[in-house]
């Protein structure tokens, strides 16, 4: 497994717009991708202008091939034009183990 954060940046006073089209598109978009095992977006609490996407992949390979996919284009679509920059890593993700609830 693979995890990807991305950090992006988004254009100052387009915050609310984001997440809205995140929320009711995006990550459904990026949900749909083959090879995604899961996919999470928050904003930021120092720094409301900037959002993090975590996403599970089942290989570097899949997140790689995903780029071309038509889903992955319109997750993209949601937000370019109101993204000012942004970072990504990605880690080999180890056995997860399965915390209790409080």
């Amino acid at each position: 497994m693979l995890l990807e954060i991305a950090e992006i940046e988004v254009r100052p006073g387009a915050e609310d717009q984001f997440a809205s089209a995140m929320r009711d598109a995006g990550i459904a978009h990026l949900a749909t991708c083959e090879g995604v095992v899961s996919a999470r977006f928050g904003r930021g609490v120092e720094n409301p202008s900037k959002f993090t996407f975590n996403v599970v992949w089942t290989s570097m390979e899949a997140h790689q091939n995903a780029r071309t996919l038509e889903a992955f284009g319109k997750f993209r679509a949601c937000f370019g034009d109101l993204s000012i920059g942004g970072a990504m890593s990605h880690y080999v993700m180890d056995e997860a183990v399965e915390g209790r609830s409080a």
